[in-house]
């Protein structure tokens, strides 16, 4: 598996209530791609970060173009974006279908 961690810092609420329904959106086409699971996290008023959670390296950079597409959406709303990614391995809870 292969996961990738993308800060996004908004310039304001607006602009992050946006950012966050088109990043979604862009979600659901990398899962056609390979994506898995992502997680939306707010971290403050105007910043969120996104987990993404895939099957492999290979197909995270399959299902890259759709995030480039983001990305130039989010450099002319002014936001500013980093992101760090890496094999990865997933520890969960026998049940945790159960708690969400």
């Amino acid at each position: 598996m292969y996961l990738r961690i993308v800060t996004i810092k908004c310039p304001n609420k607006t602009a992050k209530k946006s950012l966050k329904l088109l990043s979604k959106q862009v979600g659901h086409e990398q899962m056609k791609a390979g994506l898995i699971k992502e997680t939306n996290v707010d971290i403050s008023e105007t910043n969120f970060l996104v987990v993404k959670y895939w099957i492999s390296k290979a197909h995270f950079e399959k299902g890259r173009s759709n995030w480039i597409k983001f990305s130039q959406e989010l450099s002319e709303m002014g936001a500013i974006v980093s992101a760090v990614g890496g094999e990865a391995e997933i520890n969960m809870h026998e049940n945790f279908s159960d708690h969400i």
